[in-house]
């Protein structure tokens, strides 16, 4: 049984949607602690067995059972963490009911904003793609994967990134294939904030590590996660649960699954370095579609699941991660607008504090710079509708002097009044609000056309702060050295 869904105003800028009590909260948590301890997670990191063992857990083999006080005493090191930019400014305080958008800067394919058709994402594509989402102003932290074509897949993190922070100051979102694929994420950013110190300090990074599947960790992703404990570096670790695929077809399993296996990393990242940043609690969730195999990041069972996701981690007083802004549907069309739009709303709503993956395309296969364009003004668009209007007694007794002023049937449009007021209504970038003559045959341009349009100009006209040209220099010389070593190796 679950609590009824709850609809409450609380500030100007929240809404709460609470799926869970505190009891089921509670529920939940224990049943992922019998998990760990029943059927225990697969930790093939030998660093990663040694410290659980001696921290009490029982081990068979590759297989550790970790038991609930081990997870216990790991909730109460985790710390909060801000996030800065480039510039050492706090961009990411990541707190309770502060949300936070996040984008690709790439993936497998791209739709090429001038050639208006899809093809495989290449190394030249992370400068223009980054340079649009810095320039978009709801777009609050860069996602840089490493998916280019061209680009060897031992360098795909690392060179994404030095291409990013070239042409972004926001913080990025990094996902480092293994071990020394983050150590020379850490140089090159190192480079930027003058030296590692610097950087754990005012980190503009948020590390991540994913393991294989729910309960099952690779060596590659518990390297990465033990070394941002060892440096201190900001960790966002998650599992990415499908219904029906790679966990229960339900919500409660899925939840029970991935929870535990978001415990199991909590553990061993304490156990390394207590106190060491964890930004997050939550983790990504999919429905199967049975008819085409597809992972739906939008199918309506996903919404119940991110709510149930984000009451967790603030169950555990952590901000929420999860929730993504993105569409299904393989083209930008009526469906993507409204999967997009309902995504923001939830996101609003169920206060998840990061959300990812906005504006890409085909169940996060393509980004496109249309897509992107769309949720900055569908984010703007939410934000409006969900602030509370000023209503106190100096509004309401403005209300009645002006209205007794102008009386019956009076007009309201050359009032200074309305001259005061008008510009602090909402009004879009994009979205048509033309006036509409049914019969008229040319309607003017449609959105995907203005959408590109605005696209192309920020991608033409806006230029980030740039970074200093010996740093830029010194940048060059370390991504030369990274393809030297591939090449010798």
């Amino acid at each position: 049984m679950r609590s009824g869904l709850v609809v409450t105003p609380t500030d100007t800028m929240k809404r709460e949607l609470k799926l869970l009590s505190d009891a089921q909260a509670q529920a939940i948590h224990n049943a992922s602690l019998d998990v760990l301890q029943r059927t225990g997670y697969h930790v093939p990191a030998a660093e990663a067995r040694e410290l659980l063992a001696a921290a009490g857990a029982r081990i068979e083999g590759e297989r550790v059972y970790i038991p609930g006080t081990l997870v216990e005493q790991a909730l109460q090191t985790v710390k909060p963490v801000t996030i800065y930019n480039r510039l050492g400014e706090p961009a990411l305080p990541l707190v309770e009911g502060r949300i936070a958008f996040g984008a690709l800067a790439d993936t497998v394919f791209v739709h090429d904003p001038y050639q208006r058709t899809n093809r495989p994402f290449c190394k030249a594509d992370q400068s223009w793609f980054t340079t649009l989402l810095d320039a978009l102003p709801s777009i609050d932290y860069v996602q840089c994967v490493g998916q280019a074509t061209d680009v060897p897949p031992a360098l795909q993190t690392q060179v994404a990134v030095a291409q990013s922070v070239c042409h972004t100051t926001k913080p990025l979102w990094v996902l480092p294939y293994d071990r020394t694929g983050l150590s020379d994420v850490l140089d090159c950013l190192g480079i930027v904030a003058g030296g590692r110190d610097a950087l754990c300090e005012r980190p503009f990074v948020i590390c991540v590590s994913v393991p294989a599947a729910p309960l099952y960790g690779t060596c590659d992703h518990l390297e990465v996660l033990l070394s941002c404990a060892e440096n201190g570096i900001p960790l966002l670790t998650y599992s990415c649960p499908a219904i029906g695929g790679n966990s229960p077809c339900s919500v409660s399993g899925a939840l029970v699954l991935s929870n535990a296996d978001w415990l199991a990393n909590v553990v061993i990242h304490q156990l390394k370095r207590p106190g060491a940043p964890l930004c997050t609690a939550g983790f990504t969730m999919q429905v199967m579609d049975m008819r085409s195999t597809l992972w739906s990041y939008c199918a309506p069972e996903t919404f119940l699941a991110y709510a149930a996701v984000t009451d967790m981690a603030h169950w555990y007083g952590m901000p929420a991660w999860g929730l993504e802004l993105c569409t299904d549907s393989p083209q930008l069309d009526a469906q993507a607008g409204a999967e997009m739009m309902a995504q923001c709303l939830f996101a609003f709503l169920s206060g998840a504090e990061m959300v990812h993956n906005a504006g890409s395309v085909g169940a996060g296969k393509l980004c496109a710079g249309e897509g992107v364009v769309l949720v900055d003004e569908i984010i703007r668009y939410t934000k409006a509708m969900l602030a509370s209007p000023l209503i106190g007694n100096e509004q309401l007794t403005e209300a009645v002097n002006l209205i007794a002023e102008i009386g019956p049937m009076g007009e309201y449009v050359g009032h200074p009044h309305t001259l005061e007021h008008f510009r602090s209504m909402w009004y879009p970038q994009l979205f048509d609000r033309s006036m509409c003559d049914p019969l008229r045959k040319e309607q003017g341009a449609d959105l995907l056309d203005r959408l590109n349009a605005r696209a192309r100009q920020l991608i033409e006209t806006h230029v980030p702060p740039p970074l200093p040209d010996e740093t830029l220099a010194e940048l060059k010389r370390l991504e030369a050295s990274w393809y030297r070593r591939v090449i010798n190796h």
